[in-house]
C-alpha cells in the first residue's frame, strides 16, 4: 500500500496584546465548562477557550495570546506543508494552565479562573530545548502543592518523501546531509531532549531543573510524554524517520517508545527501556493504563505487513517492554494514519483518532489492560467527522468527566472542533462542528492546533 502524502498532508491573523473576545453563538443556557486549544499557527501562538454547554454545544470564545511564537511554517517539508504531531501540548494543574509554544522554545503559565474559565498570562519560561511539543505533570512526594513537570522538546521532525518509479525524484528534509550515513540521524543532540521543571501549584512559579535525557535523530525526538497513574513511571514516545508518498519506504527507520522509573521525591529518571518494531515510523499519542504497566500507542507511517499496528499495546515489566497485542484502525487494510490516543474517566474504553482518514476508532479495556473492539466486535467500531473533511486533519481528542461528550479538533486544515456524543455502549455519534474563528488565514498548515483540554464549571 503506497504511503500517499494524501493520507498525512493534503498538498498543498495573529493576535497581540490583551485576551480577544470572538464572536460566537449565544446561548441562554448555564455554561457547563470550558475547552482550551492552542492555534500554534506561524506568528503569536494563543490559547483559545471556547464556551461549553449541555448537549456538546459551543459558544463563544475567547483568545489569549501567549506572547511566544507558534510552530506552524508552511513552507517547511515540502508537501508535508511543515505538519508536525505530538499530544499533551496542555496541561491544567490546579488553577494554572500552562502551554508549549513549539515555535518560540517556550511554556506559557497562565492564571485560570475556575468560576468563569478566564485566563491570564503570568509568565514564558524556556522550555529547555527546541521546539516543545508535550508536557506531563506529577506530584512531588511528601510536598505539598508542589509539582515535577517534563516537557518534550521534538527539535525537528525528519522525513523523507517520494523516490520510487514514477513518484518523483526523492525528497529529504529538513535536508540530505542530515539523512546522509553518519549525518545528523545519528547525532545526539541535546536540544532534542526531556527537560525536568518543578512548578509549585501555590505560586504559579515554573523552574528549570534539568534535561533528564536527549534522543539521537535515528529514533527522533518527542512526541508524547506521561506519566502512569501513581507517577513511578515516564514514558516518551518518539517521531522515527517517517518516509511518506512511496512503495518501497526504504529510508523509513522506527519510532521507539522509552520507559523510565521516576523518582517523586528527586526528580530522577533512571532504567530506561524501550519498544521499537520495524515498519512503524511514528508513534505519536500514547496513555497509560490506570490499572497496569500498559500502554496504548497510536502509529503512523506504516508498511503494508504492519498495516495493522495502528494501534500497538505494550507492556512495562521494568526490564523490558513488550507488545502484547496491535490492532487496525478505520477500516480494514486501510492505513489512516492514527496519532492520538485518549481514554475515558472509567478507564474502560479508548479512543483513537486518524488523521489521515478524519475518524476516530474505539476500544474496549479489561482491568488487565488487554484490548478488543467495542462490543466483542470482529472488526474495528469507528465514526467519521464530517462529510467533505479534506484527508488530513484530525487530531486531539477530549472527553468531559461525565463521559457524555468527545471533542475532536479539525487542526490542520479545516480549523474545527468537532462535537461527539457518546452513546452508553461507547459508540460516537457527530454532533456539531464548529469554527475556530481566531484561525483567519487559510491553507493547510497555516495553523497546526495543539492540545485540547478542558474543565467542568
Amino acid at each position: 500500500m503506497k504511503q500517499t502524502l494524501t493520507k498525512r498532508i493534503v498538498a498543498a491573523a495573529a493576535i497581540a496584546g490583551c485576551a480577544t473576545l470572538i464572536a460566537g453563538a449565544a446561548h441562554a443556557d448555564k455554561i457547563n465548562g470550558y475547552l482550551y486549544t492552542s492555534l500554534n499557527g506561524e506568528a503569536t501562538n494563543q490559547v483559545i477557550a471556547i464556551e461549553r454547554y449541555a448537549g456538546g454545544r459551543l459558544g463563544k470564545q475567547v483568545a489569549y495570546p501567549t506572547g511566544s511564537k507558534g510552530g506552524a511554517n508552511r513552507a517547511a517539508g515540502g508537501d508535508a506543508a511543515g505538519d508536525f504531531d505530538s499530544q499533551g501540548a496542555i496541561q491544567i494543574i490546579g488553577d494554572y494552565l500552562l502551554v508549549v509554544n513549539a515555535g518560540g522554545n517556550t511554556i506559557s503559565v497562565f492564571d485560570l479562573d475556575r468560576k468563569t474559565g478566564k485566563l491570564a498570562k503570568r509568565v514564558n519560561v524556556a522550555s529547555g530545548g527546541t521546539r516543545p511539543v508535550s508536557i506531563a505533570n506529577v506530584p512531588k512526594a511528601g510536598a505539598s502543592g508542589q509539582h515535577w513537570v517534563v516537557v518534550g522538546n521534538q527539535w525537528n521532525n525528519p522525513n523523507v518523501q517520494k523516490g520510487g518509479k514514477g513518484e518523483g525524484p526523492i525528497e529529504m528534509y529538513p535536508d540530505a546531509a542530515f539523512h546522509a550515513a553518519g549525518g545528523g540521524h545519528t547525532a545526539n543532540l541535546a536540544d532534542r531532549n526531556v527537560y525536568l521543571f518543578s512548578f509549585d501549584e501555590r505560586t504559579g512559579s515554573l523552574t528549570p531543573e534539568r534535561s533528564l535525557d536527549s534522543y539521537v535523530g535515528t529514533h527522533g525526538g518527542p512526541a508524547t510524554v506521561a506519566f502512569n497513574a501513581d507517577g513511578s513511571k515516564l514514558a516518551v514516545s518518539t517521531w522515527g524517520i517517517a518516509h511518506f508518498a512511496t512503495e518501497t519506504p526504504t529510508r523509513q527507520k522506527p519510532s521507539r517508545v522509552y520507559v523510565y522509573d521516576f523518582d517523586r521525591k528527586s526528580g530522577a529518571a533512571s532504567n530506561v527501556r524501550f519498544f521499537e518494531q520495524k515498519g512503524v515510523a511514528g508513534s505519536i499519542g500514547f496513555s497509560w493504563h490506570d490499572k497496569t504497566s500498559t500502554l496504548f500507542v497510536s502509529n503512523f507511517n506504516l508498511v503494508p505487513e504492519t498495516r495493522d499496528h495502528s494501534l500497538t499495546v505494550l507492556r512495562d515489566d521494568g526490564k523490558s517492554v513488550r507488545k502484547i497485542g496491535n490492532f487496525g484502525t478505520g477500516e480494514g487494510a486501510d492505513i489512516d494514519e492514527a496519532c492520538w490516543t485518549i481514554l475515558d474517566a472509567s478507564g474502560r474504553r479508548l479512543y483513537v483518532s486518524s488523521f489521515g482518514g478524519n475518524l476516530i476508532s474505539v476500544f474496549d479495556v479489561a482491568d488487565n489492560g488487554s484490548v478488543k473492539p467495542i462490543g466483542n466486535r470482529s472488526e474495528t467500531v469507528y465514526a467519521r467527522r464530517k462529510d467533505g473533511t479534506p484527508p488530513g486533519d484530525t487530531k486531539d481528542m477530549y472527553i468531559t468527566s461525565d463521559g457524555r461528550y468527545l471533542f475532536n479538533l479539525g487542526a490542520y486544515q479545516t480549523f474545527t472542533v468537532s462535537s461527539f456524543d457518546i452513546d452508553d455502549n461507547g459508540t460516537l455519534r457527530l454532533n456539531e462542528e464548529y469554527k475556530v474563528q481566531a484561525a483567519t488565514e487559510k491553507g493547510p498548515g497555516a495553523y497546526n492546533f495543539l492540545g485540547l483540554t478542558g474543565i467542568d464549571m
